[in-house]
Parts: C-alpha cells; sequence; structure tokens
C-alpha cells in the first residue's frame, strides 16, 4: 500500500491549486495499492484535462520511501484570454446556406467574441459578443463556478439583445417562408440569473430565472398574426430546473460513459399572462469504447410540451440547433412534442499530440479523427401540422461520415447521408452531435 503525503502542482501560474483539486479523486493523506497507481493518475489527469484550462497535462511520482510517494502534476495553461472572431450564416446550418441560399454572402454575420476564461485562476468566465451583418447580435455575460469555500455552489448573470433583417414567420411544406424588411421586424431582450450548484464531479444542479421581451413589427403581425399568438409584444419570465450527470471520459468526443441531463421549463409564471408553456426536455448519451480502435455512442433526445397549441415562435422542434435527424437537414419540422434516437459506430484513423512552437501557450494540439457510420430515428407530434408532411411520421436518415476534433474546443463533422424519401447529400457540420 501507497501513501501519498502530497500532491503538488507546477505550471499553474493563473489556476488556483484548489480548482484543479476540486476534479481529482486522488487528494494528500490517501492510499492507494503500487497495481493501481498508474491507472488512477491516468484518471485523474483526464479528469484535469477536462477543465478545459490547459493544454497538456503530466504527472511525476517521487518515491520518499518504501510506502509514501510525492505526486507532481505538471501543466500547461491555455492562453486564458480568447478573442474569437465570428463569422455565422443567418441560416439554419451551412447546407441550407450553399444549397437554398446559393452561398449568399450577404446573409452572413461577423464579428468579435472576447471571453476571459478562468478569470482570476478561479475557473470563472466573463465576456461577450458583438455581431452585425445581416443579423444584429449582443451578449455579455459573467459566470463563477463557485462562490463558496466547499467548492459547490455558483453564480451566473448575462443579458442578450438580437434582431435581423429576415425572420421566418411560417413553416410551409416543412420548409421556412421568410419575411424580410431592412427596418428590422423583430426585436429580442432576455435578462437571466443562474444558480448552480455541483455536489460531485460528475452531477450538477442548475437553476435559471429570466426575463424575455419579443416584439415584432404590424407588417410581421399581418403576415402571421398567430406568430406571437395574437400579439405584436411578449413579456414574460421564465423559470428553468436542470439536472445533469456526466461522467464521461472526454468532455468534448466521449468514447465512454454516461451524459445524462433533463429539465423542466414553465414560461409564463402566471404574474404574467401573455405566455402559458410547461415543458420536460431529456438528453440521454452513452458512450463505449470496444478496443483501441473501436467505439459507438447512442444518444436520445426529447421533449414534451403542453398545452399544445403555442404561439408559432415557441413551436419549433427538430431542424435547429442540435436537434434533427441526419439526412434531414433541408427540413424543418414544428411541434410540441418530439424523440430523435442517434446511433454511432466510430473506428479512429488518428490520435496524436502536434507538437509546435509558434505559438507559446499552444505548444501541444490534440488531433483526433474518426470514421463513423450511423443511423437516426425520430419523431415530431403536431396537433395541427397543416401541409408540412414530415410530421407525425417515424424519420429515418442514415450514412457514414468523418468527425475532426481539434484542440479541446473545436469539433468538425463531414457526412453523407441518406433519409426515408430517398433523397442523399453531404452535410457538414461544427456543433455536437
Amino acid at each position: 500500500m501507497l501513501h501519498i503525503t502530497e500532491i503538488k502542482f507546477k505550471g499553474n501560474n493563473i489556476t488556483k491549486p484548489q480548482i484543479i483539486l476540486r476534479e481529482m479523486t486522488l487528494h494528500s493523506g490517501d492510499s492507494l495499492l503500487q497495481a493501481d497507481l498508474e491507472s488512477e493518475l491516468d484518471f485523474n489527469k483526464r479528469r484535469i484535462l477536462n477543465l478545459q484550462l490547459f493544454s497538456s497535462a503530466r504527472y511525476d511520482v517521487i518515491q520518499v520511501d518504501e510506502n509514501n510517494i510525492e505526486i507532481t502534476f505538471t501543466v500547461t495553461e491555455l492562453f486564458f484570454w480568447i478573442p474569437k472572431p465570428e463569422f455565422t450564416l443567418a441560416d439554419r446550418n451551412f447546407n441550407v446556406w450553399w444549397k437554398e441560399q446559393h452561398a449568399n454572402i450577404e446573409r452572413t454575420n461577423i464579428g468579435l467574441q472576447l471571453t476571459r476564461v478562468n478569470f482570476r485562476g478561479r475557473s470563472e468566465r466573463i465576456g461577450g459578443t458583438a455581431m452585425i451583418g445581416y443579423n444584429k447580435y449582443f451578449d455579455i455575460f459573467y459566470k463563477i463556478p463557485y462562490i463558496d469555500r466547499h467548492l459547490k455552489r455558483g453564480l451566473g448573470i448575462s443579458a442578450t439583445y438580437s434582431t435581423g433583417r429576415e425572420v421566418s414567420y411560417l413553416t410551409s411544406l416543412n420548409k421556412l417562408n421568410f419575411y424580410h424588411n431592412d427596418e428590422y421586424p423583430y426585436q429580442y431582450f432576455q435578462t437571466e440569473l443562474t444558480y448552480t450548484y455541483r455536489p460531485a464531479y460528475a452531477i450538477i444542479h442548475e437553476l435559471n430565472l429570466s426575463y424575455n421581451h419579443y416584439a415584432i413589427t404590424q407588417d410581421l403581425f399581418d403576415k402571421n398574426p398567430d406568430y406571437l399568438g395574437g400579439k405584436k409584444k411578449l413579456n414574460y419570465l421564465e423559470l428553468k430546473f436542470t439536472v445533469g450527470f456526466n461522467n464521461t471520459d472526454i468532455r468534448i468526443y466521449p468514447l465512454n460513459g454516461l451524459d445524462v441531463k433533463g429539465s423542466i421549463t414553465k414560461r409564463g409564471l402566471g404574474i404574467d399572462k401573455d405566455l402559458n408553456q410547461f415543458a420536460i426536455r431529456t438528453e440521454l448519451s452513452y458512450y463505449k469504447k470496444f478496443s483501441p480502435h473501436f467505439s459507438s455512442s447512442l444518444i436520445l433526445r426529447g421533449r414534451l410540451s403542453f398545452p399544445d397549441d403555442q404561439p408559432y415562435f415557441n413551436e419549433r422542434a427538430l431542424g435547429f440547433k442540435n436537434d434533427y435527424v441526419r439526412g434531414y437537414e433541408y427540413y424543418v419540422i414544428d411541434g410540441s412534442h418530439y424523440a430523435v434516437l442517434r446511433g454511432n459506430l466510430r473506428y479512429r484513423i488518428i490520435d496524436r499530440v502536434i507538437h509546435q512552437g509558434i505559438i507559446g501557450f499552444m505548444k501541444y494540439i490534440p488531433l483526433r479523427i474518426y470514421a463513423k457510420v450511423y443511423d437516426d430515428i425520430g419523431y415530431v407530434y403536431s396537433k395541427n401540422p397543416g401541409n408540412s408532411f414530415l410530421n407525425n411520421n417515424i424519420l429515418n436518415g442514415y450514412g457514414a461520415g468523418i468527425d475532426i476534433i481539434v484542440s479541446y474546443y473545436l469539433k468538425f463533422r463531414i457526412e453523407y447521408s441518406f433519409n426515408h424519401l430517398k433523397q442523399n447529400g453531404l452535410f457538414l457540420h461544427g456543433n455536437k452531435e
């Protein structure tokens, strides 16, 4: 049995030691078997890297005597001021912009996101975004993960404003119809307060209270009076509670572990009569590594929303952000309830760390490339589907692709998909599955 007399850190010039120790299972005073030492150190190294504050981490063990050891973790901190130029599309995804909008460069937005990561060395984040172009978007935020000495409770605050020259006001044949006006036909403002409670490494509870203001012009109202449920302005409070459990090995692209998240949302809290919606959303992801090269993932997302009758802007289901069935990226399926199940079988092609000496804070750049095959199943229930033919039907998309993971932040997916409509095509994505 080995006794750990001390755990030290080197290279954490900004990061406080307690922030790193908060993620670890090993602490000074612990004892463990010699046979378990290397696996425990590797496990804790992955947890340190999952903080996404370091580009590399390594450990050294010093044998003090026969039964006592000292452990030193040497880390390389990332550059914590992150100026991120923003170039985004006004459309839902790259393929819609490229094919349906003919790669119209006017339908793009440019801006800058400036974030101070690891503010004060306590893993806090403070920053904002300013974006102009086809749409306008501005936000500021401050998140502090720990406000107590036990490092369990945190707070966050944010404010967001967005508007645009064009807005989708109706869905017909599972395609969005757009209304364009250079006078900006809609405005949206939100301010939010967040409280987090993280009692253990893998578990986190989050409570969000937000004030929301949505306003549209008379012309947009005339296009679709139900856009905001018969109103030209909405003011409502939203309360959301989320609980998550994540014990995956590598957060940006897991190979092993379980990630479960569930939320309950109430839009309209009684004191405001503009909106009334109760929604339950869940996301379950299971990852399994079978061999050094083969792994799989199974991801289920779904939502139940009541009552069924909601304003148009509040009925989005599949076709936005991460919620879609692969092969149906050109379609939008609105509704109150939906579910999508994704299955992936992946084969590792490349897994290496690139060493470079040009950028000091990025000396070590992890690069991983995986080939995969996949199959998705989805369903959306809509009480009033109108002429949209994909609602209330089982959707099936499948295909093969390549996943590219660079550093601890960037992920790209190149996929060739088929759907039950006998359509196929190449699709590019930069978001998570």
